[in-house]
């Protein structure tokens, strides 16, 4: 018996913000791609069979403040799923700013970046001002691990050069990735986290990210 190989998966961006997205669902017809980003086969060609069909709703959970002084809550985002019948690829629709695998907003990632290298919060009290949920005993030791990952994983997820490795502090690396991000704010001159957090939010994953669909991470 031939092992089962598992589907290709692929997200593609919608060019509607979180909030919007949220507040009217585009309809399976609005949100399906033009083309299955893995064989490029025709989404809806005019006059033949759907090339995209609908595959349903998944909720993705989302976590944190969307403001720099807002208050952390959660709630959860509707995603759209197709199959491409030609290849049987899963292309996963996501609203703009929504980063994939993460269940913290982006604009939770920035703030908590911000506060614990700017301003010199400890992990502990940067997770109680970004977290809704209050962390068990045993994780509250260990103050907050998701930071540094965070501080790495940054610039992929935004798509940023990284500055030579191990150059300068950790403070200075993380400032200057704020500053990178910042710089792709449609107002230059808004303040740096307020640009970062503008820049966070209008992220489109430059159009496609190949990912495997799994449960978001911290």
């Amino acid at each position: 018996m031939q092992p089962k190989t598992q589907s290709k998966v692929r997200v593609v961006y919608s060019t509607l913000n979180v909030k919007d997205w949220i507040a009217s669902l585009p309809s399976t017809e609005a949100a399906r791609p033009a083309m299955c980003p893995c064989c490029e086969a025709a989404g809806a060609p005019t006059g033949e069979r759907v090339g995209l069909q609908g595959h349903g709703i998944r909720w993705r959970p989302q976590t944190g403040p969307d403001a720099v002084d807002g208050e952390p809550f959660d709630d959860e985002v509707p995603t759209r799923r197709y199959r491409c019948l030609k290849c049987g690829a899963v292309i996963v629709v996501l609203p703009t700013g929504l980063l994939p695998r993460l269940r913290y907003r982006p604009t939770a990632v920035v703030v908590a970046l911000a506060l614990w290298a700017r301003s010199g919060l400890a992990a502990a009290q940067v997770r109680r001002r970004v977290a809704q949920k209050e962390p068990a005993s045993h994780e509250a030791e260990r103050g907050w691990p998701s930071l540094r990952r965070w501080a790495h994983r940054a610039w992929d997820w935004w798509g940023l050069r990284r500055p030579t490795e191990g150059r300068g502090s950790f403070e200075e690396r993380v400032e200057a990735l704020l500053q990178r991000l910042a710089s792709r704010a449609r107002d230059g001159t808004t303040e740096l986290v307020e640009a970062a957090l503008q820049a966070a939010q209008s992220f489109d994953g430059h159009s496609v990210c190949a990912t495997p669909e799994v449960t978001p991470t911290s």
